[in-house]
């Protein structure tokens, strides 16, 4: 009778109403990914083209991206199966793609971080870096973040986080080793099933995270400042120079004059908002504010400086691999970079040739080739009873090989660049961008300076959900036909455009390297939405201050509509036709 009466009381009666509300809490990214294309469905029928389908594809795939409701591989392929099925791309836009230049580059940079955590180089420098700028976060954190913003200045964004990763990361795992910090959380938090993405990650902590992130945003930042380092900067001029032939041309120490104190301030202010919200820096009560006593402070350099022996000499595998990682920097600071070749159909259309990854590509080739030492040498060496080394019976290994390569590589990275690359060139395909200058035009009457806000508004938002370079090669010839119509000059808007898309902070899909970092420590995507809220409005006030305001002591009459603006490529064809 007892139990009967245990029983009947341990059973719970759930309504239908809180089973409902259970569902939706367990499968609400599954009921998203059901329901928003239906929802969105409306779009398509706004006008019957492939615009709209196109439109369609991205604002769905906004949501998808936004709520993060599969798998980031996932969402990177789906644009491209949506778009053929409503006969939005092609193969051959498709195979275009997957054969880019930034593509290239990064899965180029990537092979470069493998060769450098398998020789082991990094971890000698992190060491020294410990052991000169001591353990402080508030001094490492300066040091890393302001040298990969300069670094990004002279070469890619992407080339310039690439190098500095493997070295943050054998920072961090030398501070773990003295218990100052964890790499990523501790055995509870971090070995927790992750049902949607059907594996088990461990979880970042909040230093992890601060200093990957502030790698990302720093190479973004840096990456506005130079015509060699910018993908976007060097679109711009050309663009300039090739829709507005009598123009003046934009020289390198007039732009970099324009961007730098701008660059300089975004940094500063990014490394104080890094630190407040990870750190606690300008809080009553900070996670790092107790500092280590003397006693603790010699005992560490102790440690280090012991490390650093152990480690011994100089090996050949490290000089051979530290070698070929700066001369792809060297190579990739002083190649010619870019040029467009125009179509010769009366079409202002423009096709890209980058060569960018050609030095990441060839440096890979080395890696591949070159062995970890040179014991292949004592085959030359005369025999003699001092020199009893014997000889090596099988070839020696080189600094990379395709096993590495297979274990270590994300492959989530160049399918995420792929897929965010398609999403919005598949709107440029299909004439939806001149949807977008019809909604700029809307602004017509505005002042040029609250035009400026409403550019760089509208396209930092837009590089969130797409490769920046690819926001910047569709939009500008738009932004240039804008500026002729609302009779502002060109460099105006084209500038504001430009260095706003230079600039993603919230989304995998916005630059390389933010999916580079994100899949190198397994960053959340929520974590990083919320971290660039405030380098977003820092940006979006910075680069109107500099195209607003700045500017014009640079350039004088720039806020002035002049006559070459309508001596204009589009003007020139419809002339023609």
């Amino acid at each position: 009778m007892d139990s009967t009466t245990s029983s009947e009381t341990n059973l719970m009666i759930i309504t239908k109403k809180a089973k409902f509300k259970l569902f939706c809490k367990t499968y609400w990214r599954t009921m998203v990914v059901l329901i928003a294309p239906i929802i969105l469905l409306p779009v398509i029928f706004i006008r019957r083209n492939n615009a709209y389908k196109s439109f369609y594809v991205f604002l769905l795939m906004i949501v998808y991206w936004t709520l993060d409701v599969l798998h980031p591989c996932v969402l990177a392929i789906m644009p491209i199966g949506i778009s053929c099925v409503m006969s939005g791309v092609g193969k051959s836009f498709i195979s275009e793609m997957y054969i880019r230049n930034d593509l290239l580059d990064c899965i180029g940079v990537m092979m470069i971080i493998i060769a450098i955590e398998n020789c082991m180089v990094h971890r000698r420098i992190a060491i020294k870096v410990l052991l000169v700028f001591g353990c402080s976060h508030y001094r490492l954190s300066f040091l890393l973040f302001f040298t990969c913003m300069f670094l990004s200045m002279w070469i890619s964004n992407i080339l310039a986080c690439g190098l500095m990763m493997p070295v943050v990361k054998a920072i961090l795992l030398e501070l773990e080793k003295m218990g100052i910090l964890e790499l990523y959380q501790t055995i509870g938090k971090a070995t927790q099933k992750s049902n949607r993405h059907e594996q088990n990650m461990a979880r970042p902590s909040n230093f992890t995270i601060f200093y990957f992130l502030g790698l990302a945003y720093s190479s973004s930042i840096g990456d506005m400042a130079t015509m060699m380092g910018s993908q976007t900067n060097q679109i711009f001029k050309i663009y300039c120079e090739t829709i507005f032939p009598l123009g003046p041309k934009i020289e390198f120490p007039h732009f970099m004059l324009l961007n730098l104190p701008g660059m300089l301030v975004m940094e500063t202010l990014l490394y104080m908002w890094m630190n407040f919200i990870f750190l606690g820096m300008f809080r009553g009560r900070s996670d790092v504010e107790v500092g280590l006593t003397e006693e603790e402070a010699l005992y560490i350099d102790t440690l280090l400086a012991t490390h650093y022996r152990q480690l011994g000499k100089l090996k050949f595998h490290e000089i051979a691999v530290s070698t070929i990682a700066i001369l792809t920097a060297v190579l990739q600071a002083t190649i010619s970079t870019a040029h467009i070749d125009q179509t010769t159909n009366g079409s202002p259309e423009f096709h890209k040739h980058f060569r960018l990854s050609s030095p990441c590509a060839l440096c890979v080739v080395l890696l591949f080739i070159t062995p970890v030492n040179l014991d292949f040498l004592r085959y030359f060496k005369t025999q003699s009873d001092e020199n009893t080394e014997p000889l090596p019976i099988s070839q020696t290994k080189s600094c990379l090989n395709w096993n590495l390569v297979r274990r270590n590589i994300h492959w989530s990275i160049p399918l995420i660049i792929a897929g965010s690359s398609t999403l919005f060139e598949s709107l440029r395909d299909s004439d939806m961008i001149l949807e977008f200058e019809k909604f700029l035009l809307i602004f017509e009457g505005w002042p040029a300076s609250a035009l400026v806000f409403v550019v760089v508004l509208f396209c930092k938002t837009l590089t969130e959900f797409a490769s920046n370079f690819c926001v910047v090669y569709a939009l500008l010839p738009s932004i240039a036909k804008v500026s002729v119509l609302c009779d502002v000059n060109p460099h105006y808007l084209m500038m504001a455009s430009t260095l706003a898309s230079c600039l993603p902070f919230h989304l995998v899909t916005g630059a390389p390297v933010n999916a580079m970092v994100s899949a190198y420590v397994n960053i959340p995507p929520w974590t990083m939405m919320y971290a660039g809220f405030g380098p977003s409005i820092i940006a979006v006030v910075v680069v109107w201050f500099t195209v607003a305001v700045w500017s014009t002591a640079i350039w004088t009459d720039i806020t002035l509509n002049p006559e070459w603006a309508h001596a204009n490529i589009f003007r020139l064809l419809r002339k023609q036709n």
